[in-house]
Protein backbone atom coordinates (compact mmCIF):
# COMPACT_ATOMS: atom_id res chain seq x y z
CA UNK A 1 0.00 0.00 0.00
CA UNK A 2 1.27 3.54 -0.88
CA UNK A 3 2.08 6.04 1.99
CA UNK A 4 -0.69 8.14 0.79
CA UNK A 5 -3.43 6.03 0.96
CA UNK A 6 -1.70 4.01 4.34
CA UNK A 7 -2.58 7.78 5.67
CA UNK A 8 -6.13 7.58 4.22
CA UNK A 9 -6.65 4.15 5.20
CA UNK A 10 -5.53 4.89 8.87
CA UNK A 11 -7.60 7.68 9.41
CA UNK A 12 -10.67 6.33 8.60
CA UNK A 13 -9.95 3.32 10.90
CA UNK A 14 -9.47 5.69 13.58
CA UNK A 15 -12.93 7.96 12.54
CA UNK A 16 -14.92 4.68 12.59
CA UNK A 17 -13.49 3.55 15.86
CA UNK A 18 -13.58 6.98 17.72
CA UNK A 19 -17.17 7.64 16.80
CA UNK A 20 -17.92 3.94 17.54
CA UNK A 21 -16.35 4.23 20.66
CA UNK A 22 -18.01 7.60 21.51
CA UNK A 23 -21.47 5.82 21.22
CA UNK A 24 -20.17 2.82 23.48
CA UNK A 25 -18.60 4.99 26.12
CA UNK A 26 -21.88 7.34 26.78
CA UNK A 27 -24.24 4.08 26.63
CA UNK A 28 -21.87 2.43 28.90
CA UNK A 29 -21.61 5.11 31.04
CA UNK A 30 -25.36 5.94 31.56
CA UNK A 31 -25.64 1.62 32.23
CA UNK A 32 -23.13 1.87 35.38
CA UNK A 33 -24.65 5.09 36.67
CA UNK A 34 -28.08 3.41 36.22
CA UNK A 35 -26.70 -0.15 38.12
CA UNK A 36 -24.16 1.38 40.78
CA UNK A 37 -26.59 4.65 41.60
CA UNK A 38 -24.97 8.12 42.61
CA UNK A 39 -22.80 7.17 45.38
CA UNK A 40 -21.22 4.11 44.30
CA UNK A 41 -20.44 5.77 40.66
CA UNK A 42 -18.85 8.76 42.49
CA UNK A 43 -16.85 7.01 44.62
CA UNK A 44 -15.49 4.94 41.59
CA UNK A 45 -14.96 8.23 39.45
CA UNK A 46 -13.19 9.74 42.77
CA UNK A 47 -11.37 6.96 43.07
CA UNK A 48 -10.28 6.41 39.55
CA UNK A 49 -9.53 9.99 39.47
CA UNK A 50 -7.03 10.02 42.07
CA UNK A 51 -4.53 8.13 39.35
CA UNK A 52 -5.81 9.53 36.43
CA UNK A 53 -3.60 12.20 36.70
CA UNK A 54 -0.87 9.46 35.53
CA UNK A 55 -2.32 9.49 32.04
CA UNK A 56 -0.44 12.31 30.43
CA UNK A 57 2.59 9.99 31.69
CA UNK A 58 1.64 6.91 30.19
CA UNK A 59 0.97 9.08 27.01
CA UNK A 60 4.00 10.60 26.80
CA UNK A 61 6.01 7.41 27.05
CA UNK A 62 3.76 6.16 24.56
CA UNK A 63 4.90 8.85 22.28
CA UNK A 64 8.43 8.94 23.32
CA UNK A 65 8.58 5.33 22.38
CA UNK A 66 6.85 5.92 19.57
CA UNK A 67 8.89 8.68 18.03
CA UNK A 68 12.58 6.81 18.24
CA UNK A 69 10.94 3.43 16.75
CA UNK A 70 9.77 5.66 14.25
CA UNK A 71 13.04 7.54 13.40
CA UNK A 72 15.07 4.00 13.64
CA UNK A 73 12.05 2.69 11.11
CA UNK A 74 13.40 4.93 8.95
CA UNK A 75 17.33 4.31 9.30
CA UNK A 76 16.78 0.69 8.58
CA UNK A 77 18.48 -1.12 11.56
CA UNK A 78 16.89 -3.65 13.12
CA UNK A 79 19.21 -4.65 15.81
CA UNK A 80 18.77 -1.13 17.11
CA UNK A 81 15.17 -1.22 16.93
CA UNK A 82 15.83 -4.36 19.16
CA UNK A 83 17.90 -2.72 21.56
CA UNK A 84 15.15 0.24 21.82
CA UNK A 85 12.36 -1.56 22.45
CA UNK A 86 14.06 -3.98 24.91
CA UNK A 87 14.68 -0.87 26.71
CA UNK A 88 11.74 0.70 26.63
CA UNK A 89 9.95 -2.54 27.94
CA UNK A 90 12.16 -2.83 30.88
CA UNK A 91 11.88 0.68 31.55
CA UNK A 92 8.21 0.51 31.73
CA UNK A 93 8.32 -2.83 33.90
CA UNK A 94 10.66 -1.11 36.11
CA UNK A 95 8.77 2.57 36.45
CA UNK A 96 5.33 1.00 36.77
CA UNK A 97 6.66 -0.50 39.72
CA UNK A 98 7.82 2.23 41.50
CA UNK A 99 4.88 4.25 40.32
CA UNK A 100 2.49 1.53 41.49
CA UNK A 101 3.87 0.46 44.80
CA UNK A 102 4.05 4.78 45.58
CA UNK A 103 0.07 4.76 44.70
CA UNK A 104 -0.25 1.70 47.26
CA UNK A 105 1.69 3.02 49.91
CA UNK A 106 -0.47 6.22 49.87
CA UNK A 107 -3.33 4.66 50.70
CA UNK A 108 -3.45 5.33 54.23
CA UNK A 109 -3.34 9.24 53.33
CA UNK A 110 -5.90 8.96 50.67
CA UNK A 111 -8.66 7.03 52.36
CA UNK A 112 -7.94 9.04 56.02
CA UNK A 113 -9.47 12.52 55.31
CA UNK A 114 -8.15 13.58 51.69
CA UNK A 115 -11.17 12.05 50.22
CA UNK A 116 -14.91 12.69 51.43
CA UNK A 117 -15.95 8.73 51.07
CA UNK A 118 -18.77 7.37 52.92
CA UNK A 119 -18.15 5.30 55.94
CA UNK A 120 -19.57 2.38 55.39
CA UNK A 121 -18.10 2.67 51.62
CA UNK A 122 -14.25 2.77 53.07
CA UNK A 123 -13.41 -0.45 52.99
CA UNK A 124 -15.07 -1.10 49.17
CA UNK A 125 -13.36 1.89 48.23
CA UNK A 126 -9.63 0.90 49.39
CA UNK A 127 -9.93 -2.75 47.68
CA UNK A 128 -11.16 -0.87 44.45
CA UNK A 129 -8.08 1.51 45.07
CA UNK A 130 -6.15 -1.41 44.24
CA UNK A 131 -7.77 -2.79 41.42
CA UNK A 132 -7.09 0.91 40.21
CA UNK A 133 -3.33 0.59 40.71
CA UNK A 134 -3.41 -2.49 38.95
CA UNK A 135 -5.24 -0.67 36.27
CA UNK A 136 -2.59 1.92 36.45
CA UNK A 137 0.47 -0.66 35.90
CA UNK A 138 -1.08 -2.55 33.48
CA UNK A 139 -1.53 0.64 31.54
CA UNK A 140 2.40 0.59 31.83
CA UNK A 141 3.49 -2.39 30.69
CA UNK A 142 1.06 -2.06 27.56
CA UNK A 143 2.54 1.76 26.63
CA UNK A 144 5.85 0.23 24.48
CA UNK A 145 3.51 -1.97 22.72
CA UNK A 146 0.92 0.57 21.33
CA UNK A 147 4.03 2.71 20.77
CA UNK A 148 5.41 -0.62 18.40
CA UNK A 149 2.02 -0.60 16.66
CA UNK A 150 1.56 3.10 16.18
CA UNK A 151 4.99 3.69 14.82
CA UNK A 152 4.19 0.61 12.03
CA UNK A 153 1.23 2.89 11.55
CA UNK A 154 -1.15 -0.70 12.38
CA UNK A 155 -3.61 1.80 13.01
CA UNK A 156 -6.68 -0.95 11.88
CA UNK A 157 -5.52 -3.69 14.57
CA UNK A 158 -5.60 -1.03 17.79
CA UNK A 159 -9.07 0.44 16.29
CA UNK A 160 -10.44 -3.50 16.37
CA UNK A 161 -8.90 -3.82 19.86
CA UNK A 162 -10.34 0.00 21.12
CA UNK A 163 -13.58 -0.98 19.70
CA UNK A 164 -13.41 -4.56 21.03
CA UNK A 165 -12.62 -2.79 24.42
CA UNK A 166 -15.59 -0.73 24.45
CA UNK A 167 -17.97 -3.43 22.95
CA UNK A 168 -17.11 -5.91 26.81
CA UNK A 169 -17.63 -2.92 28.50
CA UNK A 170 -21.45 -2.99 27.62
CA UNK A 171 -21.41 -6.87 27.27
CA UNK A 172 -20.11 -6.75 30.98
CA UNK A 173 -22.06 -4.32 32.39
CA UNK A 174 -25.43 -5.51 31.04
CA UNK A 175 -24.29 -8.74 33.20
CA UNK A 176 -23.55 -6.48 36.35
CA UNK A 177 -27.08 -6.63 37.62
CA UNK A 178 -26.94 -10.29 37.97
CA UNK A 179 -23.82 -10.65 39.88
CA UNK A 180 -24.55 -11.47 43.64
CA UNK A 181 -21.04 -9.52 45.38
CA UNK A 182 -21.05 -6.05 45.89
CA UNK A 183 -21.18 -4.69 41.97
CA UNK A 184 -18.32 -1.62 43.03
CA UNK A 185 -15.92 -3.93 43.01
CA UNK A 186 -17.44 -6.26 40.63
CA UNK A 187 -17.34 -3.61 38.49
CA UNK A 188 -13.99 -2.23 39.53
CA UNK A 189 -12.75 -5.73 38.28
CA UNK A 190 -14.49 -5.80 35.09
CA UNK A 191 -12.20 -2.85 33.96
CA UNK A 192 -9.00 -4.36 35.27
CA UNK A 193 -9.86 -7.80 33.17
CA UNK A 194 -10.62 -5.07 30.14
CA UNK A 195 -7.25 -3.72 30.29
CA UNK A 196 -5.71 -7.02 30.85
CA UNK A 197 -7.16 -8.10 28.08
CA UNK A 198 -6.01 -5.11 25.84
CA UNK A 199 -2.71 -5.70 27.22
CA UNK A 200 -2.48 -9.44 26.17
CA UNK A 201 -3.86 -8.68 22.73
CA UNK A 202 -1.40 -6.32 22.34
CA UNK A 203 1.37 -7.93 23.44
CA UNK A 204 0.86 -11.29 21.88
CA UNK A 205 -0.06 -10.09 18.05
CA UNK A 206 3.10 -7.47 18.57
CA UNK A 207 5.73 -10.55 19.37
CA UNK A 208 3.81 -12.85 16.30
CA UNK A 209 4.28 -10.11 13.91
CA UNK A 210 7.17 -7.40 14.15
CA UNK A 211 10.65 -8.84 14.35
CA UNK A 212 11.92 -6.10 16.91
CA UNK A 213 9.44 -6.94 19.12
CA UNK A 214 11.45 -9.10 21.88
CA UNK A 215 11.18 -9.94 25.62
CA UNK A 216 13.14 -7.61 27.48
CA UNK A 217 16.80 -8.45 28.17
CA UNK A 218 19.46 -7.25 30.94
CA UNK A 219 22.53 -7.63 28.73
CA UNK A 220 20.69 -4.89 26.05
CA UNK A 221 20.43 -2.48 28.77
CA UNK A 222 21.70 1.13 27.22
CA UNK A 223 22.19 3.50 30.19
CA UNK A 224 22.28 6.06 27.06
CA UNK A 225 19.15 5.63 25.76
CA UNK A 226 17.33 5.69 28.83
CA UNK A 227 18.86 8.92 29.51
CA UNK A 228 17.91 10.00 25.63
CA UNK A 229 14.23 8.61 26.07
CA UNK A 230 13.47 10.21 29.93
CA UNK A 231 15.06 13.78 28.53
CA UNK A 232 12.90 13.80 25.78
CA UNK A 233 9.57 12.47 27.66
CA UNK A 234 10.32 14.54 30.16
CA UNK A 235 9.81 17.71 27.92
CA UNK A 236 6.60 16.04 26.81
CA UNK A 237 5.22 15.54 30.02
CA UNK A 238 6.23 19.26 30.84
CA UNK A 239 3.72 19.99 27.50
CA UNK A 240 1.45 18.11 29.09
CA UNK A 241 1.57 19.68 32.26
CA UNK A 242 1.32 23.31 30.81
CA UNK A 243 -1.76 22.39 29.12
CA UNK A 244 -3.16 20.57 31.94
CA UNK A 245 -2.67 23.38 34.25
CA UNK A 246 -3.97 26.06 31.62
CA UNK A 247 -7.18 24.40 31.49
CA UNK A 248 -7.39 23.27 35.01
CA UNK A 249 -5.60 25.73 36.67
CA UNK A 250 -7.67 28.31 34.95
CA UNK A 251 -11.23 25.72 36.17
CA UNK A 252 -9.70 26.65 39.60
CA UNK A 253 -9.65 30.33 38.97
CA UNK A 254 -13.42 30.69 37.66
CA UNK A 255 -14.53 28.04 41.02
CA UNK A 256 -12.75 30.70 42.84
CA UNK A 257 -14.74 33.97 41.87
CA UNK A 258 -17.76 32.68 40.23
CA UNK A 259 -18.31 29.32 42.29
CA UNK A 260 -18.95 25.89 41.34
CA UNK A 261 -22.11 26.32 38.93
CA UNK A 262 -19.55 27.97 36.46
CA UNK A 263 -17.45 25.15 36.04
CA UNK A 264 -20.04 22.95 34.75
CA UNK A 265 -19.74 25.33 31.54
CA UNK A 266 -16.25 24.89 31.60
CA UNK A 267 -16.20 21.26 31.83
CA UNK A 268 -19.08 21.07 29.43
CA UNK A 269 -17.06 23.31 27.13
CA UNK A 270 -13.87 21.04 26.77
CA UNK A 271 -15.46 17.87 26.55
CA UNK A 272 -17.57 19.37 23.67
CA UNK A 273 -14.26 20.66 22.35
CA UNK A 274 -12.73 17.15 22.10
CA UNK A 275 -15.23 15.45 20.83
CA UNK A 276 -15.17 17.34 17.92
CA UNK A 277 -11.77 17.77 17.15
CA UNK A 278 -11.28 14.30 16.58
CA UNK A 279 -11.53 14.74 12.89
CA UNK A 280 -8.04 16.27 13.04
CA UNK A 281 -6.37 14.64 15.74
CA UNK A 282 -7.65 11.36 13.90
CA UNK A 283 -5.43 12.70 10.65
CA UNK A 284 -2.67 13.71 12.55
CA UNK A 285 -2.05 10.29 14.69
CA UNK A 286 -2.26 8.57 10.89
CA UNK A 287 0.47 10.74 9.16
CA UNK A 288 2.69 11.06 12.41
CA UNK A 289 4.64 8.09 12.08
CA UNK A 290 5.10 8.68 7.98
CA UNK A 291 6.88 11.97 9.26
CA UNK A 292 9.10 10.67 11.83
CA UNK A 293 10.37 7.92 9.71
CA UNK A 294 11.11 10.19 6.69
CA UNK A 295 13.25 12.18 9.09
CA UNK A 296 15.07 8.96 10.17
CA UNK A 297 15.40 7.91 6.54
CA UNK A 298 17.50 11.48 6.05
CA UNK A 299 15.00 12.73 3.85
CA UNK A 300 13.74 15.93 5.61
CA UNK A 301 12.41 17.35 2.33
CA UNK A 302 9.71 14.73 2.82
CA UNK A 303 9.48 15.58 6.39
CA UNK A 304 9.09 19.09 5.93
CA UNK A 305 6.13 18.48 3.14
CA UNK A 306 4.51 16.08 5.40
CA UNK A 307 4.10 18.59 8.47
CA UNK A 308 2.84 21.31 5.57
CA UNK A 309 0.39 18.76 4.67
CA UNK A 310 -0.56 17.82 8.33
CA UNK A 311 -0.75 21.28 9.18
CA UNK A 312 -2.97 22.52 6.27
CA UNK A 313 -5.37 19.50 6.12
CA UNK A 314 -5.99 19.11 10.02
CA UNK A 315 -6.45 23.11 10.57
CA UNK A 316 -9.09 22.65 7.02
CA UNK A 317 -10.64 19.58 8.47
CA UNK A 318 -11.68 21.21 12.05
CA UNK A 319 -12.26 24.64 10.74
CA UNK A 320 -14.76 22.52 8.63
CA UNK A 321 -16.66 21.11 10.72
CA UNK A 322 -15.89 23.71 13.78
CA UNK A 323 -17.32 27.11 12.74
CA UNK A 324 -20.76 25.99 11.73
CA UNK A 325 -20.77 23.80 15.16
CA UNK A 326 -20.33 27.42 16.46
CA UNK A 327 -22.87 29.29 15.03
CA UNK A 328 -25.26 26.53 15.74
CA UNK A 329 -24.02 26.58 18.78
CA UNK A 330 -27.14 26.92 21.13
CA UNK A 331 -28.96 24.90 19.16
CA UNK A 332 -27.08 22.11 19.47
CA UNK A 333 -26.50 22.52 23.18
CA UNK A 334 -30.34 22.42 23.84
CA UNK A 335 -30.85 19.10 22.44
CA UNK A 336 -27.88 17.47 23.54
CA UNK A 337 -28.13 18.93 27.38
CA UNK A 338 -32.18 20.17 27.13
CA UNK A 339 -31.13 22.56 30.56
CA UNK A 340 -27.77 24.59 29.42
CA UNK A 341 -25.64 25.95 32.04
CA UNK A 342 -25.31 30.10 31.67
CA UNK A 343 -21.54 30.32 30.13
CA UNK A 344 -21.67 27.12 28.08
CA UNK A 345 -21.98 28.82 24.95
CA UNK A 346 -19.29 30.82 25.00
CA UNK A 347 -16.65 28.40 26.67
CA UNK A 348 -17.43 25.63 24.13
CA UNK A 349 -16.80 28.23 21.31
CA UNK A 350 -13.78 28.99 22.88
CA UNK A 351 -12.23 25.99 22.92
CA UNK A 352 -13.36 24.68 19.38
CA UNK A 353 -12.04 27.98 18.30
CA UNK A 354 -8.62 27.12 20.27
CA UNK A 355 -7.82 24.19 18.86
CA UNK A 356 -8.72 25.23 15.24
CA UNK A 357 -6.22 27.38 15.64
CA UNK A 358 -3.38 25.48 17.07
CA UNK A 359 -3.43 22.88 14.20
CA UNK A 360 -2.27 26.07 11.78
CA UNK A 361 1.27 24.71 12.62
CA UNK A 362 0.49 21.51 14.33
CA UNK A 363 2.98 19.58 11.73
CA UNK A 364 5.84 21.60 13.07
CA UNK A 365 5.36 20.59 16.09
CA UNK A 366 5.84 16.94 15.09
CA UNK A 367 8.44 17.61 13.04
CA UNK A 368 10.02 19.10 16.13
CA UNK A 369 9.91 15.68 17.80
CA UNK A 370 11.18 13.88 15.16
CA UNK A 371 14.16 15.88 14.51
CA UNK A 372 14.24 15.31 18.69
CA UNK A 373 15.41 18.95 19.49
CA UNK A 374 12.92 19.43 21.69
CA UNK A 375 13.96 21.43 24.93
CA UNK A 376 13.99 25.51 23.56
CA UNK A 377 11.05 24.50 21.57
CA UNK A 378 9.07 23.51 23.91
CA UNK A 379 9.80 25.92 26.81
CA UNK A 380 8.88 28.68 24.55
CA UNK A 381 5.64 27.28 23.00
CA UNK A 382 4.08 25.93 26.22
CA UNK A 383 4.95 27.79 29.01
CA UNK A 384 2.76 31.23 27.88
CA UNK A 385 -0.01 28.59 27.74
CA UNK A 386 0.69 29.14 32.10
CA UNK A 387 -0.07 32.75 31.50
CA UNK A 388 -3.61 31.80 31.70
CA UNK A 389 -4.05 31.55 35.35
CA UNK A 390 -2.38 34.69 36.86
CA UNK A 391 -3.47 36.79 33.70
CA UNK A 392 -7.29 35.21 34.49
CA UNK A 393 -7.32 35.73 38.26
CA UNK A 394 -6.24 39.37 38.38
CA UNK A 395 -8.52 40.60 34.90
CA UNK A 396 -11.40 39.20 36.66
CA UNK A 397 -10.75 40.38 40.10
CA UNK A 398 -10.44 44.01 38.56
CA UNK A 399 -13.82 43.71 36.68
CA UNK A 400 -13.21 42.11 33.13
CA UNK A 401 -15.76 40.01 31.80
CA UNK A 402 -15.64 36.30 30.83
CA UNK A 403 -15.73 37.21 27.48
CA UNK A 404 -12.55 39.68 27.31
CA UNK A 405 -10.86 36.64 29.50
CA UNK A 406 -11.75 34.37 26.66
CA UNK A 407 -10.60 36.54 24.09
CA UNK A 408 -6.99 36.47 25.96
CA UNK A 409 -7.20 33.21 26.18
CA UNK A 410 -7.69 32.82 22.48
CA UNK A 411 -4.89 35.21 21.46
CA UNK A 412 -2.27 33.47 24.05
CA UNK A 413 -2.94 29.91 21.81
CA UNK A 414 -2.30 32.51 18.73
CA UNK A 415 0.87 33.36 19.95
CA UNK A 416 1.80 29.97 20.43
CA UNK A 417 1.02 28.94 17.23
CA UNK A 418 2.93 31.25 15.37
CA UNK A 419 6.21 31.07 18.32
CA UNK A 420 6.35 27.88 16.62
CA UNK A 421 7.23 29.12 12.89
CA UNK A 422 9.43 31.79 14.61
CA UNK A 423 11.48 29.09 16.39
CA UNK A 424 12.42 27.62 13.07
CA UNK A 425 12.86 30.72 10.94
CA UNK A 426 16.77 30.15 10.68
CA UNK A 427 16.98 26.95 10.14
CA UNK A 428 18.05 26.06 6.70
CA UNK A 429 15.60 23.42 6.04
CA UNK A 430 12.36 26.11 6.30
CA UNK A 431 11.54 28.97 4.83
CA UNK A 432 8.71 30.63 7.47
CA UNK A 433 7.41 32.89 4.55
CA UNK A 434 7.04 30.04 2.40
CA UNK A 435 4.77 28.18 5.54
CA UNK A 436 3.16 31.40 6.04
CA UNK A 437 1.73 31.45 2.56
CA UNK A 438 1.66 27.78 1.82
CA UNK A 439 -0.67 26.45 4.81
CA UNK A 440 -1.98 29.95 6.53
CA UNK A 441 -3.16 32.35 4.10
CA UNK A 442 -4.15 29.56 1.62
CA UNK A 443 -6.20 28.35 4.46
CA UNK A 444 -8.20 31.57 5.07
CA UNK A 445 -10.90 31.98 2.13
CA UNK A 446 -12.29 29.04 2.74
CA UNK A 447 -12.92 30.13 6.65
CA UNK A 448 -14.10 33.62 4.81
CA UNK A 449 -16.54 31.66 2.73
CA UNK A 450 -17.78 29.27 5.57
CA UNK A 451 -18.00 31.99 7.73
CA UNK A 452 -20.03 33.97 5.18
CA UNK A 453 -22.76 31.58 4.49
CA UNK A 454 -23.43 31.12 8.11
CA UNK A 455 -23.95 34.82 8.24
CA UNK A 456 -26.66 34.02 5.74
CA UNK A 457 -28.31 31.35 6.69
CA UNK A 458 -28.86 32.50 10.16
CA UNK A 459 -31.10 35.23 9.47
CA UNK A 460 -33.56 32.15 8.52
CA UNK A 461 -35.59 31.25 11.42
CA UNK A 462 -34.13 29.48 14.20
CA UNK A 463 -35.47 25.57 13.14
CA UNK A 464 -34.26 22.23 12.25
CA UNK A 465 -34.43 23.44 8.38
CA UNK A 466 -31.89 26.52 9.38
CA UNK A 467 -29.69 23.90 11.33
CA UNK A 468 -29.42 21.37 7.96
CA UNK A 469 -28.86 24.10 5.19
CA UNK A 470 -26.50 25.85 7.69
CA UNK A 471 -24.20 22.75 7.82
CA UNK A 472 -24.88 21.74 4.08
CA UNK A 473 -24.11 24.99 2.30
CA UNK A 474 -21.38 25.51 4.69
CA UNK A 475 -19.47 22.35 4.48
CA UNK A 476 -19.92 22.17 0.64
CA UNK A 477 -18.71 25.71 0.56
CA UNK A 478 -15.84 25.13 2.23
CA UNK A 479 -14.74 21.97 0.57
CA UNK A 480 -15.15 23.54 -3.15
CA UNK A 481 -13.10 26.62 -1.75
CA UNK A 482 -10.26 24.53 0.08
CA UNK A 483 -10.03 22.44 -3.08
CA UNK A 484 -9.79 25.11 -5.60
CA UNK A 485 -7.63 27.99 -3.66
CA UNK A 486 -5.65 26.07 -0.32
CA UNK A 487 -4.97 22.74 -1.98
CA UNK A 488 -2.13 23.47 -4.56
CA UNK A 489 -1.86 22.07 -7.96
CA UNK A 490 0.41 18.98 -6.51
CA UNK A 491 -1.77 18.53 -3.54
CA UNK A 492 -4.67 18.16 -5.88
CA UNK A 493 -3.48 16.01 -8.04
CA UNK A 494 -2.59 13.33 -5.43
CA UNK A 495 -6.62 13.98 -4.41
CA UNK A 496 -7.83 13.07 -7.74
CA UNK A 497 -5.42 10.67 -8.09
CA UNK A 498 -6.60 8.69 -4.30
CA UNK A 499 -10.11 8.91 -5.25
CA UNK A 500 -10.01 7.19 -8.45
CA UNK A 501 -7.71 4.74 -6.73
CA UNK A 502 -10.35 4.24 -4.39
CA UNK A 503 -13.25 4.32 -6.19
CA UNK A 504 -11.26 1.78 -8.69
CA UNK A 505 -11.52 -0.28 -5.34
Amino acid sequence: MQPSQRIIVNTLAQYVRTIINMVLSLYSSRLVLNILGVDDYGVYSLVAGVVSMLSFLTNSLVGSTQRFLSVYQGKGSTERLKEIFSNSLLLHIALGLIVSLVLYLLTPFIFNGFLNIPIDRIDTAKTLYVLVVLMVYISFIAAPYRALLVSHENIIYTSIIDVLDGVLKVILVLALPYVSCDKLLAYGLIMTIIQAFNLLAFMVYSHVKYEECIWPKLRKFSVSYVKELFSFTGWIVYSSICITLRNQGFAVVLNKIYGAAINAAYGIGMQLSATVSFISTSFNNAIAPQLMSAEGSGNRKKMLMLAEIQSKTSFLLLAMIGIPIMFEMPTLLRLWLVSVPDHTVLFSCLFISMQIVDMLSTGLASANKAIGNIGLYTIVTYTPKLLIMPIGWIGLKFGLSLFSIALIMFAIETTCMFLRIYLYRKEDWFNAVDFTISVILRSIPPVIVSVIVCLLAHHIEENLLRFLVMFTLSITSFIVTSYYISLKQNEREFINSLTKKIIRR
